[in-house]
């Protein structure tokens, strides 16, 4: 789920009146900021229920649930993969990766996981590691870049935002889109492991310093991709990569969402 650039700072996050009914399906929305603050979105409301530091971590890199046990997983700036308790903010840890993943100043850092096959795809600049959280074994996979055929082939891909459908349970099938900041646009992952990119089109709106991306999954199998950028909130085309519905974030006081993620009811 991540998906960020720079600012770090308490946020809050609201959700459409649509999303109730998504609500109803026993999802929670999630929000990072700061250093390791989770923010618990009521969706129905539109507002933060709850706010609290996560324990037992200098800082996360990002969230994400993992789709197969319902578990919320962090990465901390230590490269440890932590289990958080949503109710309490405790982190345990589960593993370290062996491998360091490249992270250039204040550079974004995708922290997201593949629910076909249970593995966390972890990328910042043009590197694409896939995580195995258990072991913390990383595979280094293909640098991202566009396709040959793409109309961006030869342009260097900004991708800072990632996210997976059908992310409930172990599905059959999914699929991986990215946001790309120079372009402000959606972009597919076409093949995550090998790094290929492929435009789908532009979000329609001004570019910002950052960008919250997920895919929500119902148990009815219905995906929503949501968006975060600057003062707002969208929900994302991915056929076409243009926002579709908008509304103006509430209780920010200015503050930036730099992850966010859809609790699933297991």
């Amino acid at each position: 789920m991540t998906k960020f650039i720079s600012a770090f700072a308490a946020t809050a996050l609201v959700a459409s009146t649509s999303f109730a009914v998504a609500d109803d399906h026993g999802l929670t929305a999630i929000a990072l900021s700061g250093d390791k603050m989770l923010h618990k979105i009521d969706v129905g409301t539109a507002t933060v229920k709850e706010s609290m530091e996560v324990s037992g971590v200098n800082k996360l890199l990002g969230i994400d649930l993992r789709p197969a046990t319902g578990q919320l997983i962090g990465v901390s700036d230590m490269f440890e993969i932590v289990e958080i308790d949503p109710a309490t903010g405790a982190a345990t840890v589960i593993s370290t990766m062996d491998m360091e993943l490249p992270i250039e100043g204040d550079a974004a850092v995708i922290v997201d996981f593949n629910p076909m096959a249970n593995k966390l795809r972890f990328m910042s600049g043009t590197t694409n590691h896939r995580v195995d959280i258990e072991s913390g074994a990383v595979t280094v996979d293909g640098s991202l870049a566009y396709e040959d055929a793409d109309m961006h082939a030869g342009e260097a891909p900004a991708i800072v935002a990632a996210a997976y459908v059908n992310s409930y349970g172990m599905p059959d099938t999914t699929a991986m889109y990215d946001i790309d900041s120079t372009i402000v646009a959606v972009i597919q992952q076409t093949s995550p492991n090998d790094g290929t990119l492929a435009a789908i089109g532009k979000l329609g709106i001004e570019g910002t310093e950052t960008y919250a991306f997920d895919v929500a999954t119902d148990a009815d199998g219905v995906n929503t991709a949501w968006l975060v950028s600057g003062a707002m909130l969208y929900t994302v085309s991915l056929e076409t990569g243009a926002v579709q519905d908008s509304w103006e974030l509430m209780g920010t006081d200015g503050a930036t969402v730099r992850d966010i993620t859809f609790m699933t009811a297991m």
